[in-house]
Parts: C-alpha cells; sequence; structure tokens
C-alpha cells in the first residue's frame, strides 16, 4: 500500500487564512519548510505549532509504500514532527499523513532496530533539486541555516549546514 492510498488529512498552504486542519510554510521555491495546526478562530497562534512558527516539514513522496517507511531509516524523521508528515507528488501537496494514521497500518510491520549514529555524509548531501522524490525533513537550526536530512538521530545529530559546521540543533518553533 502505498502513502496516497492511504488516508490523508486536508493542509492548506496558507496560514493565514486558514482556521481548521493543517497548514504547512513554503519556501521561495514552494517546498514547505514546517507543518503545524492552523489557529483556531479567536487565538492568534497560541497553540503550539501555529502559525508563523511551525515543527519541521517531514516530506513523504506519494509513491513510497508504507512498508518502506517502516523499515527504512525514513522512520527517523517521523519524531521531527508531532502532527505527521507530508505526503508529495509531482504535482505537489496530497495531503497529512497523521501519526496515528501511521501507528493504525504499522502494527503488523516489522520496524528494524533503529540506528544508534548518524554516520552520514555531509546533510548538504541530501539536498534535493525540484520535486522531492525521498523521505526527507526540512529543519531550521537554531542558528537558522534551513537543513534538509535524510536520518536524524537526536543523540547523535548531522552536522548543520551552517558555516562552522556545527550538529544540527532544531529550533524550537
Amino acid at each position: 500500500m502505498t502513502l496516497e492510498e492511504l488516508p490523508l488529512a486536508p493542509v492548506s498552504t496558507r496560514p493565514g487564512e486558514v482556521t481548521d486542519g493543517y497548514v504547512v510554510t513554503l519556501d521561495a521555491a514552494g517546498v514547505p519548510t514546517g507543518l503545524g495546526l492552523a489557529a483556531p478562530p479567536g487565538t492568534a497562534g497560541a497553540v503550539p505549532g501555529t502559525g508563523g512558527g511551525l515543527p519541521p516539514a517531514v516530506l513523504l513522496p506519494a509513491g513510497l509504500s508504507l512498508h518502506e517507511l517502516l523499515t527504512s531509516e525514513a522512520v527517523t524523521l517521523l519524531p521531527l514532527n508531532p502532527f505527521g508528515a507530508v505526503v508529495i507528488d509531482a504535482s505537489g501537496i496530497l495531503g497529512v499523513l497523521e501519526h496515528p494514521t501511521i501507528a493504525r497500518h504499522a502494527t503488523g510491520a516489522e520496524v528494524p532496530a533503529g540506528r544508534t549514529r548518524s554516520d552520514l555524509a555531509h546533510p548538504e548531501d541530501a539536498v534535493l533539486a525540484g520535486a522531492v522524490g525521498v523521505p526527507v525533513a526540512r529543519v531550521l537550526c537554531r542558528c537558522g541555516q534551513l537543513n534538509q536530512v535524510t536520518l536524524y538521530d537526536p543523540d547523535y545529530p548531522p552536522t548543520c549546514g551552517g558555516e562552522d559546521g556545527h550538529p544540527l540543533d532544531p529550533q524550537e518553533r
């Protein structure tokens, strides 16, 4: 079963106009950088993960199977966003694959033990041009640098793409 066949929650790309559901922020190229909840009517971003400060966007290609997601290093990206992941294809954003949906469909999958270290090449190697075709997370570091990572281990974070090469420290947004 591919991700596009699972129930996906609707999402908007206009955070200021939506008062219910999920919203994403986009960079200049139109690629999601954050995913969060829309601000309920009468609040001005009072709910964590609303308004302009959104948790990192985890991007999953629509053609990825649920089994591939759960048995690959992509599963390490899912904890970066408390709501779920944005499912995309060549035409754009299809919706949000919520954590409860993943959990419901994952009950029989054999998930491998996680890696204890992130011995990856430099994170800039994970930067993709054009449409995203592999699972990635777009994480804003405390230094302000936007990073794309394909694996995230909070105990051994990858190196930030900033100038001094410090460990990636996700910004609390």
